[in-house]
């Protein structure tokens, strides 16, 4: 079975994140992909990584990329697809 790799930009989200990678986990798994979920950190200044951590737990799909500043949606997406 072919993977399928979710790439989200995701740039000062806290707020959103667990209801987020909740959603995008539950439509995976009722789907029954073979499934990676790359969320790339676009420099946020809040507590979007960590929250995205506890939330995520264990899952092993979940990959993170983290800017150090602001780069913007492009260079985001770019970065989770050349992951």
């Amino acid at each position: 079975m072919r993977l399928v790799s979710i790439v989200v930009p995701l740039f000062n989200e806290e707020e959103n994140v667990i209801n987020l990678y909740r959603e995008v986990r539950d439509v995976v798994d009722r789907a029954q992909l073979n499934a990676e979920f790359v969320f790339v950190d676009d420099g946020s200044s809040d507590n979007t990584v960590p929250t995205l951590m506890k939330a995520a737990g264990d899952d092993s799909r979940v990959k993170i990329i983290r800017f150090r500043r602001n780069f913007g949606q492009t260079a985001a997406m770019a970065a989770g697809f050349d992951y």
